[in-house]
């Protein structure tokens, strides 16, 4: 019988407390002091006899919403808390610690205040004096979780002061000042006690400031610790502030001063804002019963939990408990949080020497599951930058250099030491020079205790750096399955970890951390994905899938998309992401590659929109402390410039031909998008053609880079020689060279030839003289091949790669990876900032004779493009554009909605189009075509383009439900033509290929495929005395114009006519085809036959290239394609060019 009445009795308290924790929505009653005796039936029967008999004075001061309901604000005699109120379970509550014997000294120093809201009960009342709504005092939760703060923080390593403060009516006391006697402050703790019915948060803060300012050490880490219910409804108060008459809840107020709650709030937030510049605010809010609130206190519920979760740093730092028994456990997590364990470590940068870095851990990162509901659910900030710390741990020391390779894993080994790790052990390829097809890893482990059940995490590090010809293995795709070279590394670290499970004896439950980058992240990342389909480690161990923390950055594709059926199985795999590295979109997409997991994208322009200029900001605060500066130089990603080929300066001796492209603004990360997109489809379009025509080629290339062509050279001076060599490949002397090659019979054989002088002229700069003669050759004889085949149909895109070969690369360095995820996470910033990961985006593609304007939701103007140039807009943050088919392009962010006023400036016909990129599908994965509409000079459309729902603001929806608008100028809504989805979207590319009559006549350019409803723009170049007669299909004439547009709905073959000079055209199938951007002269020239002389002077329209220019055309683009692939294997060389 009691004991039925004890578990009766703690009921009754929890549910009491629960209706407290939805009080954010209540004002406290008085409790009485008097500790009673009475037994549980007892105290039930008066209470449950005073809520019945409860009426309410004349004088009464309430919270009313309006004239319909009040808050009591009186002492209302709920429930008497006896004195021997039973202590909480911990047996109950998860904890967790560290058996490992290892300690490092640390000398930190950190600053934590708690807050503590000790006000008593509340009630709230409707306008006729009945209660509606009452919630207890939840001052034996708040007090305990109290001490499990002191009690995590008094475990951990540094200093560790705590000072108490508590808050009710309209002030706050001090109950301790900073202390380390944990014995006294656990004793301030016990005698607090629950009085008044009102609490003042900004008093609360206010003192906890006051204790902050006269904290002396400038270099201490300072914590404020709030608990709140979210009311606040004394002491001063604004109408002007964060808040006002639109916030939600903003007709409640206390009805005896008739001030709103939201007045009080904002005095309370503004003391948080001072507060936030000098220290860490944890806000934890009580709400877990807030379904449960009667509808007219729903508002209010709202905006009490809105303003707990505001007084914090960040969503980050706010804490929604959902039950009372959980209060313990948040403030372990929270002192977990400010005592997490600093260490220094070192990693490899550049060639010559490692630097240094400070690495934030704690094994309370593995006491959350990895993963939830949805792809990113387990993501954690903190977890995510340690990651990265033991990737960069892992790569190869620069101790040694490429001679000694006995001590390359030393970084790693000393980070998992001073983490406490324990049984470090590392492969045979960590000691070893590696080759095409080897993986280095390292292993550690520690003992955990998890809600008292042991267990044991491993950590698994994967060489990422500093491996030399394992080059060759991220290029190896082979014909099927997954990525060649990644699978290959897959088996040897599942093999080694097998082998180290074993070796160890590790038994039970296991839980794995696993870490990656560049490649060693496609490694691990297929690793991960093995343990999720079910590999088996070890007979004797249990690895739960919620036990696997897979954390891989810039990470290469390697699985297959058709062995990914449900994409949540893989949830608690993290693949960090910079849209702007090319090493991501490795192996290519359009190849069936993919990665296992969810894909979090660093921020970009054209994905952040409004929000991306701040997040830069943070970003570079770090990046530009990096201890490797010298070797990364400034951030240069957004110095990424489009380039273009101007046909009028194709001929040797005047102006280069390769100008910048001042209308294009396309962003780095949209480049490679679009240029690895189009040159998979259109060159390599399958696997089986890579692997025959280019696979070994490159493999070659590094294979000999890193081995067989210099046996003894020091890497210093190798790594100067290929800076020497792409320097000279690119050369305009060289190109030339190879144009006069390309005319031999063995054009093959005579192109090796010009690259084997220009390596042997590299070398004798670098001073190497010793070196193997036939791995020259073979190396020479790799890139001609390469050359022979990159002889691409997008000039522009071409140019544009080698012209920012630099940004590129910069692209792929860790330390920018770092100082990303350094910028979003509290440990080493007090204001991280927040992104969500989402790296999808829209484009706009607009055809036709228009101005245009884009708004956004506040109907501020975000971009503008007036006769077809994109305006300069202080403060826009939309990117507007022309593309290389002189397209009207706009980039939109998924997560914000726009409006797009398209003016018409003379009379014809518009395309409009939405394309849905998928960072993620790496394709465009919806397609919404408007084709050919009515124009009137000066009718004004109208679109809408708003943002994606939010669930579907991930990266794997492939295709978005979103209902865009396009409205005629009468307000008519006009319906698209087509609206394609997924699959559909994806394959709806067509092809145009162009070609010329003969190749002793002219060239053209523009072949390549376009998305269905998109333009292309074809150009033709006559050669010295012919001239262009017209554009053909099917023998039919369909343009007189050297330039053509047209909406590309099917593949298309257009051939290119000439005659000689002075003849007359024979036109077979006379046609007067009409532009297709009405009102507007699209033709650049005339058909006269004029071109460029020999002596470079310039006519208009047409160009003498003479006999040698095609073949040199072809050549210059095959070079620069080279480039591109070298360059983004020497990233390392590159560095030195960065320097500022």
């Amino acid at each position: 019988m009691r004991k039925r009445k004890l578990k009766k009795f703690i009921a009754l308290i929890l549910a009491f407390v629960m209706l407290f924790s939805l009080g954010g929505n209540v004002v406290s009653a008085n409790v009485s002091d008097e500790i009673t005796e009475k037994s549980l039936d007892q105290v039930q029967r008066e209470n449950e006899a005073k809520l019945l008999e409860r009426k309410v004075s004349d004088d009464t001061k309430a919270f009313s919403p309006g004239d319909d309901y009040s808050l009591d604000n009186n002492a209302v005699e709920m429930f008497d808390l006896p004195n021997n109120t039973p202590k909480i379970n911990m047996e109950g509550i998860p904890k967790i610690k560290s058996k490992s014997k290892v300690r490092k000294e640390n000398d930190e120093q950190r600053y934590n205040v708690l807050v503590l809201d000790t006000s008593a009960s509340s009630s709230f009342l409707d306008s006729s004096g009945n209660i509606f709504y009452t919630a207890d005092t939840a001052i034996d939760y708040v007090k305990a979780s109290a001490k499990k703060f002191i009690e995590g923080v008094q475990k951990a390593d540094g200093t560790n002061y705590v000072a108490i403060v508590e808050y009710k009516g309209s002030t706050a006391n001090v109950v301790s000042e900073f202390s380390t006697d944990f014995v006294s402050l656990n004793a301030a703790i016990d005698g607090l006690y629950a009085s008044q019915n009102t609490r003042n948060v900004a008093a609360g803060l206010q003192k906890a400031d006051t204790l902050i300012n006269e904290i002396s050490n400038p270099k201490a880490i300072k914590n404020v610790v709030l608990f709140t219910t979210g009311m606040t409804n004394d002491g001063e108060y604004s109408y002007d502030g964060h808040y006002n008459e639109d916030t939600i809840g903003s007709e409640w107020r206390r009805s005896d001063t008739q001030v709103r709650l939201y007045a009080y709030s904002n005095a309370a937030y503004a003391m948080a804002e001072t507060l936030k510049s000098k220290a860490t605010v944890y806000s934890v809010g009580l709400f877990q019963m807030m379904e449960n609130m009667p509808e007219e206190g729903l508002e209010i519920v709202q905006f009490f939990k809105l303003f707990s979760s505001e007084l914090a740093t960040s969503l980050e730092h706010f804490y929604d408990v959902k039950d009372p028994n959980d209060l313990e456990f948040i403030f372990g997590e929270i002192a977990d949080k400010v005592t997490t364990k600093d260490v220094n470590f070192y990693f490899a940068s550049g060639e010559e020497k490692d630097y240094e870095a400070v690495c934030h851990y704690s094994d309370n990162y593995f006491r959350k599951a990895s993963c939830g509901t949805r792809q990113l659910d387990g993501y954690n900030h903190s977890l995510s930058t340690a990651s990265l710390c033991l990737a960069l741990s892992a790569f190869g020391s620069n101790d040694g250099g490429n001679s000694d390779y006995t001590n390359k894993y030393k970084n790693v080994e000393k980070l998992l030491t001073d983490l406490e790790f324990e049984e470090f052990d590392k492969n045979d390829w960590f000691v070893k020079k590696p080759q095409s097809d080897s993986i280095g890893v390292v292993a550690a482990n520690k003992k955990l205790s998890i809600d008292d059940k042991e267990c044991t995490l491993i950590a698994v590090a994967v060489r990422g750096g500093g491996y030399e010809s394992e080059w060759a293995g991220n290029f190896t795709l082979g014909k099927s399955g997954q990525h060649y070279g990644f699978a290959q590394a897959k088996k040897q670290v599942l093999d080694f970890l097998k082998s180290y499970i074993r070796e160890n004896k590790i038994s039970g439950d296991i839980k794995i951390w696993l870490t990656g980058y560049s490649r060693a992240a496609a490694t691990a990342n297929l690793v991960a994905g093995a343990l999720d389909d079910g590999e088996k480690l070890g007979d004797g161990v249990v690895l739960k899938k919620e036990d696997l923390y897979a954390y891989c950055f810039e990470t290469p594709m390697g699985a297959t998309k058709s062995e990914i059926k449900n994409r949540l199985k893989y949830n608690n795999i993290y693949n960090i992401i910079n849209k702007n590295d090319p090493v991501t979109k490795v192996a290519m997409s359009a190849l069936d590659f993919t990665r296992f997991g969810g894909d979090y994208f660093l921020p970009d322009k054209i994905s952040d929109g409004n929000n991306y200029a701040a997040k830069k900001n943070a970003m570079e605060q770090f990046y530009d402390k990096m201890s490797s500066k010298n070797e990364i130089g400034k951030y240069a990603v957004d110095d990424f410039v489009m380039k273009k080929i101007d046909v009028k300066y194709l001929l040797p001796g005047g102006k280069s031909p390769v100008q910048n492209d001042e209308n294009n603004k396309s962003i780095q990360a949209e480049y490679l998008d679009t240029t690895i997109n189009k040159l998979t489809k259109e060159r390599v379009k399958t696997r089986d053609n890579y692997v025959k025509e280019l696979q070994n080629g490159i493999r070659t290339i590094f294979t000999v880079k890193y081995g067989t062509m210099f046996p003894d050279q020091p890497i210093q001076r190798i790594n100067k020689f290929f800076d020497l060599f792409l320097e000279k490949l690119c050369s305009v002397d060289t190109l030339g060279e190879i144009v006069i090659a390309a005319l031999n019979p063995h054009p093959d054989a005579s192109v090796k030839k010009v690259i084997e002088d220009v390596m042997e002229e590299a070398l004798n700069e670098a001073g190497i003289n010793n070196y193997s003669p036939s791995a020259l050759k073979e190396f020479a004889g790799a890139v001609a091949e390469m050359l022979v085949i990159f002889v691409v149909s997008h000039p522009n895109l071409t140019v544009t790669g080698v012209s920012n070969a630099k940004t590129l690369g910069a692209a792929h360095y860790p330390e920018l990876c770092m100082a990303w995820l350094m910028s979003q996470d509290e440990n080493y910033t007090s204001s991280p900032t927040e992104f969500d990961g989402n790296g999808n985006y829209r484009v706009i593609h607009i055809n036709c004779p228009i101005d245009v304007e884009v708004y956004d939701s506040e109907n501020i103007l975000q971009a503008r493009i007036v006769d077809d140039i994109p305006q300069e807009i202080k403060n826009g943050t939309v990117v507007a554009s022309l593309n290389e088919d002189d397209e009207k392009i706009v980039y939109l962010p998924t997560n914000a909605s726009y409006q797009i006023k398209l003016t018409a400036t003379d009379n014809g016909t518009m395309n409009y189009s939405i394309n849905e990129f998928s960072s993620t599908a790496g394709d465009i994965t919806r397609v919404v075509n408007y084709k050919d509409i009515n124009l009137n000079k000066n009718d004004v459309f109208n679109a809408v383009v708003p943002a994606y729902v939010d669930d579907e603001q991930n990266n794997e929806i492939e295709g978005s439900t979103t209902e865009y608008e396009l409205k005629s100028p009468d307000g008519k809504e006009i319906n698209p033509d087509q609206n394609l989805s997924g699959e559909d979207a994806k394959s709806a590319y067509y092809m145009v290929t162009v070609e010329v009559d003969s190749d002793e006549h002219g060239i053209a350019i523009g072949q390549g495929i376009r998305q269905e409803g998109n333009f292309a723009k074809v150009e033709a170049v006559a050669k010295e005395g012919y001239q262009f007669v017209g554009w053909y299909e099917n023998d039919k004439l369909i343009s007189q114009e050297t330039q053509y547009r047209f909406c590309v709905e099917k593949d298309t073959l257009l051939v290119a006519k000439f005659e000689k000079d002075g003849e007359s055209a024979n036109l077979e199938n006379p046609a007067n085809p009409e532009n297709p951007d009405s009102g507007k002269d699209n033709n650049t020239g005339n058909n006269s036959g004029s071109g460029i002389n020999e002596n470079g002077g310039e006519k208009i329209e047409s160009v003498s290239t003479g006999d040698e220019s095609a073949v040199g055309f072809c050549s210059l683009m095959a070079v620069i394609m080279v480039s591109i692939v070298m360059c983004m294997a020497f990233t390392k060389i590159r560095r030195k060019k960065q320097r500022n």
